[in-house]
């Protein structure tokens, strides 16, 4: 952004905001971003410059690049509410859900039956962790909006993040009750009750999925859904058809997987990330702690489990899947990992501190280990090794085939569109395998492997193992973490509410004529059971 100065004549700046909101209104993002940096250089006093060259920077999706003008523009006008809600969401967005909190609580203040800032509300107390105040905030927000469907579908989702079946089931029925005909809690109660759904609310969903005209969107959830309430009675070909159609519409919806760049993504981090890189880089680190722990590996790979294990230990802490080190590299953009070389230790040590201040926001005090599971971060892991050189790593494995049924099987967000296709589904196993073997041989960082099937089947000695890896003394408790309470936000989470058990090894083999052939590579283990 262009520093502003005050001696251009101040008429210009208005001018420059017409162009701008003219340019603007026909989607030239670009040329309105000159001409309010212009009409900012004029009168840098002007709120409407400010706040409209942050508005378009948010409009172009360019979150952090909003960020300066946003900020500025609220310093202009503290109680501006279109200001201070367009900072909030830009804050959030950009992994600050800290500073964004204040701002929406101001917003709420001035608007409490305001659903979309109620809603926002609770999505930043819910990146913060703060499960207990985002219900209370669906709650009060109810006193004066009692028959907002919205607001009863973000109760029934937080409920379920703090495992409370029976909350989450009435607050469902009572978004359908006041949006009739809306799919998504629908789609929602039948996952919830996926064992025992109502017969009406299954023949319901089947009339439904039955339509030719149904959107996509309600498709996918439905789909999802019925799948899984048809594999629980053993309806393997009706469970099979119903996560086909629902992965096709997700795939209209969102397109497809692309081969050719998820490869060639890979090969850059190779490229760059090769062992001569770290031995050059070795003075360019980040911070000495050694809490951090990096729990990564494909979605549905055990991931959660892992991490509920850990976080069990008194002298551990759970952290969730945190965004920011996806973020930070995020708005790296196109420069990385190319620009890898020339993150200087000042960089590092800044993105180092922000990460641990997230990472430790609930913990004890007396924590020596801080767990992030984010699955993905298998792509980050030389970011990581620079920013935190004495972390250690946990990587998840499991048989390919049951990763690859259990992610087709599930809604996972529109970005992800490796998992709307079986053999794209593959090929990503197959690509994680080589990146991770490519970390082993280069990383200056531990990584200990943790096969799915063998900590299922033979729980004490791995949860032994991975403890000591974590350099902590072996409690029993953390095999019984199936007795806390801690809030789970991803689709494991009612499965890590009961003691472990083997059920879901093996899920494949009723579906083994409609699954790809997998890179054996991509196996777990030397005893791994690769028979059909």
């Amino acid at each position: 952004m262009t520093a502003p100065h005050a001696s251009l004549p101040v008429h210009e700046a208005a001018n420059a905001l017409e162009l701008g909101r003219q340019q603007a209104a026909r989607g030239d993002f670009q040329g309105a971003r000159r001409s309010f940096e212009f009409a900012t250089r004029c009168a840098p006093a002007s709120f409407d410059a400010w706040f409209l060259l942050g508005i378009t920077y948010m409009r172009d999706e360019r979150r952090l690049e909003a960020l300066p003008a946003l900020r500025q523009a609220h310093r202009l006008q503290p109680d501006q509410l279109d200001a201070m809600r367009a900072l909030a969401d830009a804050e959030f967005h950009a992994g600050l859900p800290g500073d964004a909190l204040p701002l929406w609580q101001s917003v709420v203040a001035a608007r409490p039956a305001d659903v979309d800032a109620r809603l926002k509300l609770g999505e930043t107390l819910n990146r913060l962790g703060l499960l207990d105040r985002e219900i209370a905030n669906y709650q009060d927000a109810l006193g004066s909006l009692p028959e907002s469907a919205d607001i009863w579908m973000a109760l029934a989702q937080a409920r379920e993040d703090g495992g409370d079946r029976t909350g989450a089931a009435e607050a469902y029925g009572q978004a359908m009750r006041f949006r009739p005909g809306w799919i998504t809690p629908l789609g929602g109660l039948l996952s919830l009750q996926r064992k025992d759904p109502p017969a009406e609310l299954v023949e319901q969903a089947l009339a439904l999925q039955a339509r030719a005209d149904l959107a996509d969107r309600d498709r996918a959830l439905l789909g999802y859904a019925l799948g899984k309430i048809q594999d629980s009675r053993s309806l393997h070909a009706a469970a099979m058809a119903s996560w086909h159609d629902a992965n096709a519409a997700r795939r209209r919806t969102s397109g497809e997987y692309d081969r050719s760049q998820a490869q060639t993504s890979i090969q850059r981090l190779m490229h760059v990330f090769d062992a001569a890189f770290f031995a050059r880089e070795a003075a360019a680190i980040g911070h000495l702690d050694e809490r951090p722990v990096f729990v990564v590996g494909m979605p549905r790979s055990g991931t959660t489990l892992t991490e509920q294990i850990v976080a069990m230990h008194s002298q551990a802490h759970g952290c969730g899947e945190l965004p920011d080190i996806p973020l930070l590299v995020k708005s790296m953009g196109n420069r990385w990992p190319d620009n890898a070389a020339e993150l200087g230790r000042e960089y590092l040590e800044q993105e180092s501190a922000r990460y641990l201040a997230a990472a430790s926001r609930h913990a004890p005090a007396n924590a020596l280990r801080l767990v992030d599971k984010s699955p993905l971060n298998y792509f980050n892991l030389g970011l990581i090794a620079l920013m935190f050189p004495r972390a250690r790593v946990v990587w998840c494995r499991r048989d390919p085939r049951d990763i690859a049924l259990s992610i087709y099987s599930e809604n996972f967000s529109l970005d992800a569109r490796f998992a709307t296709d079986l053999d794209a589904i593959a090929h990503s196993i197959a690509l994680q395998t080589r990146l991770m073997r490519h970390w082993q041989s280069t990383l200056p960082l531990p990584i200990h492997e943790l096969q799915y099937e063998a900590l299922v089947e033979s729980p004490e000695p791995q949860a032994k193992a991975l403890i000591a890896f974590l350099g902590l003394p072996w409690e029993s408790a953390c095999l019984e973490f199936h007795r806390s309470n801690r809030p789970v936000q991803t689709p494991s989470r009612w499965q890590v509410r009961e003691p472990i058990h083997a059920r879901s090894a093996g899920r494949w083999r009723p579906y083994a004529g409609e699954l790809p052939d997998f890179d054996p590579e991509s196996f777990p283990g030397p005893g791994a059971d690769r028979s059909d």
